[in-house]
């Protein structure tokens, strides 16, 4: 059942600032702050106001309500990381003496301080929860129908982004087809700045581009099947072309258990069950002859480099060094680039720099120590839990909910090698695809 909404907030007006949402978020959303985040938070304030207004306790699942606790207990702890603290506490957290001695020593009187590090760091930490918090709240409170046109929408646009991967990949190094030119110069990105941010869309969003194949199919529509099952070709293919390794990989997984996941449902004749499962396999068939034609020298050249050379795990050995100096409490939401560097020696630096750990545990244990920790954790298990359960109970009769199911787990498995949800478009998608999967059983049908 649908979070109902409040007196005098029409369901129309909410769907319509939900959709600018997601579509700024799509659209702008894509880089690393500037003047792309400014819009999107912007989208959200009608959002925010609307969600606000129309949520409701009660009529909430309790997976809805845990995560409901768990963003503004988020938001809580960002706020209270802003807020000044006398010397004689702040001198008590860890970390905070430096600090001191480099303001004594400069010559700077200082009275109360925040526990943050950085403070336009964790203002935009906060901008970013409160962004994914209004839209996740606001789509708990639409129909299961508005969801599903909110989804597609975003199909649409993800589509888009795709055929302009394809020609950025055609166009060559350095196109002016790249809104961020100073990130991955070669391959399909999107209005991305990173190609792996933009793989993980596409991935995310493949499950449900099979599962609208499926369900066209049970209404035996085949020019829509036709469609949706091209959309995940192009998804997929999309993929491929940003020649990010884990993003392909976690092209080819969902892939492969959508058509698993999907044909096997419970209820669906045997005949029938090796239609659904031959024509998404024929899609995906398509997508991987593309990418054997277009995709395969780029993703052969990626695959020969040593991934043990990856700055990645440079990043975890010396975050992991910060995470202990400024544990229990972090060193405040989005301050990970200015507390790493001095954990990282001189000999071991390149021309580029951290913006982030390429972790997301590593670095909400820096940023929010183990109130951070506590949260994130509560989220994942929340997820595998519903999930399992689902399972177990068999109530993923729903094509949509057993693509959410999957969708669920490819940013919060990719945030182990990288930081996606950290990205307005893939965070507010993501939030979109916990409001059908956290939504309680017969809201789902």
């Amino acid at each position: 059942m649908r979070l109902k909404g409040a007196e005098g907030t029409p369901d129309m007006a909410a769907e319509i600032a939900a959709a600018l949402l997601l579509m700024a978020a799509l659209l702008a959303g894509g880089g690393s702050r500037g003047v792309g985040d400014a819009v999107v938070h912007l989208a959200a304030l009608p959002a925010l106001l609307l969600a606000i207004m129309r949520w409701q306790w009660a009529p909430a699942s309790r997976a809805q309500r845990v995560l409901a606790v768990v963003c503004g207990s988020a938001i809580a702890l960002a706020v209270l990381q802003l807020l000044p603290l006398p010397p004689a506490i702040y001198t008590m957290l860890p970390g905070r003496s430096d600090v001191l001695a480099e303001l004594a020593q400069a010559g700077q009187p200082h009275g109360w301080l925040p526990l943050t590090l950085d403070r336009w760091g964790t203002v935009r930490a906060l901008l970013a929860l409160m962004v994914f918090t209004s839209f996740w709240a606001l789509a708990c409170t639409l129909t299961h129908a508005a969801r599903l046109r909110l989804l597609k929408l975003a199909l649409a646009l993800a589509t888009l982004a795709a055929l302009l991967g394809y020609a950025q990949s055609a166009a060559g190094s350095y196109s002016l087809l790249r809104p961020y030119d100073y990130h991955h110069p070669i391959g399909a990105i999107g209005l991305f700045a990173n190609r792996n941010h933009f793989a993980c869309l596409m991935a995310m969003l493949l499950p449900f581009a099979i599962a609208l194949g499926v369900q066209a199919q049970a209404r035996r529509g085949a020019p829509v099947a036709l469609t949706w099952y091209s959309v995940a070709a192009m998804l997929f293919l999309a993929a491929a072309l940003s020649f990010s390794r884990t993003g392909l990989l976690l092209a080819c997984a969902t892939a492969l258990a959508s058509v698993l996941l999907l044909s096997s449902r419970k209820g669906v004749a045997s005949g029938q069950r090796g239609i659904r499962r031959w024509a998404p396999l024929a899609a995906i068939g398509v997508a991987i002859a593309g990418i054997a034609v277009y995709a395969w020298d780029g993703i052969s050249q990626r695959l020969q480099q040593d991934p043990m050379e990856d700055l990645r795990w440079q990043y975890l050995r010396y975050g992991w060094d910060a995470a202990q100096a400024y544990l229990p409490w972090g060193s405040g939401w989005g301050s990970f680039k200015s507390v790493y560097a001095p954990f990282e020696p001189v000999g071991a630096m390149r021309e580029v720099f951290a913006l982030h750990a390429h972790n997301d545990l590593l670095e909400t244990a820096i940023e929010s120590g183990v109130p951070g920790l506590v949260l994130q954790l509560t989220l994942f298990v929340t997820v595998v839990c519903v999930t399992r359960k689902s399972l177990i109970d068999r109530t993923f009769h729903g094509a949509i909910l057993g693509a959410a199911a999957l969708a669920a787990f490819v940013p919060m498995v990719h945030s182990l090698v990288d930081y996606p949800l950290r990205t307005h478009s893939v965070a507010v998608v993501f939030a979109l695809v916990l409001s059908f999967l956290l939504a309680s059983a017969s809201d789902a049908q």
